[in-house]
């Protein structure tokens, strides 16, 4: 079985544009977004750019529904915690922008979800495995009531098995736990009463070996990309664990903090040694630290 947490993989089982694929993804969002999918439609994931020099985005699966509204599905594995809440922010901004066009009205723009499943932790409340983020307009009675932008976050590693499970919770134990043989039985149980849970499953094990090694090629060629996202999240990591100790940037202290923290990102330690300018041995000792 291989991982549908995995970037390359995820795209590949909810954004391609076929019929079992649209059931996996339409049964995704029910489950977490707690919304009725239909007339389910897979947009490109290139978000436009009204100037030249706005930052190109790039959605794992943007999608659109019933009478026009619109949902960014992103998966993420790298831990970006400490940018998390802008990134967001800001893909949900360009879901509302994109809606329309110069001359139209603003009465066209229809709700934008934006649902972020991360393979790590962020909200503290570790009974929280998913979690509706929403605006309230309780206290303005003269404005129409609804959230035009509702942000959902779900935590995988806070995923735990019950005999009682509701469907989102069933949805973020088998993302978690898809390529563990130990959970192989109560997965097969989940899969018989989800339908979309069973169409997620058949599309991951129906790619195909040609499809296979496509894939693992795209993935190669993510994983260089992404370095530079583990090397600023460990930067900023740093930065924090120095503050919180009061000892400068620079410090030998904070210095193995970094290097601890961007192995624990998954860096290589030659990686580690070049972007920190330390030998290899040092950052080999800092590491067998106990």
């Amino acid at each position: 079985m291989i991982d549908i947490k995995k970037d390359i993989n995820f795209r590949y089982i909810f954004g391609k544009d076929s019929e079992p694929n649209k059931i996996a993804l339409k049964g995704l969002i029910e489950a977490f977004v707690d919304v009725k999918v239909t007339n389910l439609e897979i947009l490109t994931s290139e978000l436009s750019r009204n100037i030249e020099e706005a930052k190109k985005s790039s959605l794992d699966i943007q999608a659109r529904f019933g009478t026009g509204e619109k949902i960014d599905v992103e998966m993420q594995m790298c831990n970006n915690r400490h940018e998390l809440a802008q990134r967001m922010a800001y893909y949900g901004g360009q879901l509302v922008s994109s809606q329309i066009k110069k001359g139209e009205p603003y009465t066209k723009i229809k709700r934008s979800y934006v649902l972020f499943i991360l393979d790590f932790k962020w909200i503290e409340d570790e009974k929280l495995v998913h979690t509706y983020i929403k605006k309230e307009k309780e206290d303005y009675t003269d404005i129409p009531q609804g959230d035009w932008n509702p942000f959902v976050v779900v935590e995988l590693p806070k995923a735990k098995y019950k005999e009682e499970m509701n469907i989102s919770e069933e949805y973020a134990f088998v993302l978690k736990y898809c390529t563990e043989e130990k959970y192989h039985d109560k997965i097969e149980l989940i899969k018989q009463r989800e339908k979309g849970i069973f169409y997620m499953m058949k599309c991951a094990n129906n790619i195909s070996q040609n499809e296979m090694e496509w894939l693992k090629k795209l993935e190669e060629e993510r994983y260089e990309m992404d370095r530079a996202q583990k090397v600023e999240n460990a930067r900023l990591e740093g930065i924090e664990i120095g503050l919180e100790k009061g000892e400068k940037i620079g410090s030998l202290n904070t210095m193995k903090e970094n290097i601890k923290t961007m192995y624990k990102n998954k860096c290589d330690i030659q990686f580690i040694a070049k972007v920190l300018e330390q030998s290899i041995e040092y950052v080999q000792n800092v590491l067998n630290e106990k």
